[in-house]
């Protein structure tokens, strides 16, 4: 077995991230974009955790995005920034529920509204299929599914591509449905 050498970091040595590389285009194969949890470990927070705490940590994390868990470990739904907007707590506070009171599980988006990708997909598609595809659904992100192992194998979101490919964020806009438009005017 060999020992390698240690160094010290240089002033000079520079943090470098994803998006500071110019590998990726519109024409790149979709899979060399998305998270991949067979090497990368997924943003988990627990459902039980208080929102306001969530709130927190993800704005200290600078996390857009988290997948939620059960006590199991299995995932229940994702919890992304715009779930903390001041229109969103206020359709979830009433006289009975302050928003001290509000749990992961009562802010995020439950897995049954979590828009899917299948991996096997993916391996055939573009950067720029994906991007398309989250733009007509008017989806920010997709968890991929691998159906053959029945795993949630990652995450591929519209703003980490866009960021990737140095270009200004795409415009994404939820369709809006019957439900949507009768929630907005109750509130």
């Amino acid at each position: 077995m060999r020992t390698l050498t240690a160094y010290t970091l240089d002033q000079i040595d520079h943090l470098v991230q994803p998006a500071e590389f110019q590998d990726a285009t519109l024409k790149s194969p979709a899979l060399s974009v998305f998270t991949d949890f067979r090497t990368n470990n997924p943003m988990l927070l627990d459902e039980s955790t208080p929102a306001l705490e969530a709130e927190e940590m993800m704005r200290n994390e600078h996390s857009q995005l988290k997948l939620v868990v059960d006590a199991s470990r299995e995932m229940v739904g994702v919890l992304s920034n715009d779930r903390f907007s001041s229109q969103h707590l206020m359709r979830l506070v009433n006289k009975d529920v302050k928003a001290k009171d509000l749990k992961v599980k009562d802010v995020m988006h439950p897995r049954a509204e979590v828009m899917g990708l299948s991996y096997q997909q993916l391996q055939h598609c573009t950067v720029g299929d994906v991007l398309n595809t989250l733009q007509k659904a008017g989806e920010p992100y997709a968890v991929v599914v691998d159906h053959e192992q029945h795993q949630i194998r990652g995450i591929i979101s519209a703003r980490d591509i866009t960021a990737r490919l140095h270009i200004a964020p795409v415009q994404i806009e939820k369709t809006p449905t019957l439900l949507n438009v009768l929630e907005l005017e109750s509130a």
